[in-house]
C-alpha cells in the first residue's frame, strides 16, 4: 500500500515527539505547541486535485487535510513580546491522501497588540517527507516554510489561528501544481 508511511519514519517521528516531550519537561519555562491541520485552499484551480478524496468542493480547490503536530517554543516567558526560538514537526494527509510529515526549527515573532490578543511570525527550515501525484515512491526534502498567526492568550493556554502561503514548486513533494494557502490551528500551553 502506497498511501502507509514506512516503519522507518514512523519510528523517527515517533522519537522526535519523545525527545520533544523529553526537552520540553526539563525546561519550566517556554511553550508546548500542538497543530491541528488544516484545510487547504489551491489559488489556480487548474493546478487543484480535482479527485482529491478530502475536496470539500467539486473542482478540488478547496481540500481538508487533518494531521498533528507537536512543538516547542523556547521563550523565557511565554506571555512576553518578542523573538524565540522553535522546533516544530507535524504529521497530515496531504492532498491526494497520502502522509506528510515534516520537522525543523526556527525562530519565531510574537508582539501582543491588544490585552491578550496577539499577532506572531514563525519561520522555519523545515526536511519534509512525502510523495507527490506523479511519484509514488517518498523523498526526503528541505522546505521554507513561514506562517502568519493570530492568537488570544487564555491565561493557561492559548488559541492560534495560522495562515501559510506556500509557493509552486518550493519543494517538499507537495506543491507541484499550484500555490497554496494552508490553514491549521495550534493550542499552546
Amino acid at each position: 500500500m502506497d498511501s502507509q508511511l514506512p516503519k522507518s519514519m514512523l519510528l523517527c517521528a515517533s522519537c522526535l515527539v519523545a525527545v520533544l516531550l523529553f526537552f520540553s519537561s526539563l525546561a519550566f519555562a517556554g511553550e508546548i505547541d500542538t497543530d491541528l491541520f488544516g484545510f487547504t485552499y489551491h489559488l489556480h484551480r487548474k493546478g487543484a486535485v480535482y479527485n482529491a478524496p478530502l475536496r470539500l468542493d467539486d473542482k478540488g480547490v478547496k481540500v481538508f487535510n487533518p494531521g498533528l503536530g507537536l512543538g516547542y517554543d523556547f521563550r523565557p516567558d511565554r506571555h512576553t513580546d518578542g523573538f524565540s526560538a522553535i522546533v516544530h514537526g507535524g504529521m497530515f494527509v496531504n492532498c491526494n491522501n497520502h502522509p506528510f510529515s515534516f520537522a525543523g526549527a526556527g525562530a519565531r515573532y510574537r508582539k501582543f497588540f491588544h490585552k491578550n490578543y496577539y499577532y506572531e511570525v514563525n519561520t522555519l527550515a523545515v526536511l519534509t517527507y512525502g510523495n507527490s501525484s506523479d511519484h509514488k515512491r517518498y523523498e526526503l526534502n528541505p522546505l521554507p516554510y513561514v506562517n502568519v498567526g493570530l492568537g488570544r492568550d487564555y491565561g493557561k493556554y492559548s488559541i492560534t489561528y495560522y495562515l501559510s502561503y506556500i509557493p509552486k514548486d518550493s519543494g517538499g513533494s507537495i506543491t507541484s501544481s499550484t500555490d497554496m494557502l494552508f490553514l491549521s490551528m495550534g493550542v499552546s500551553f
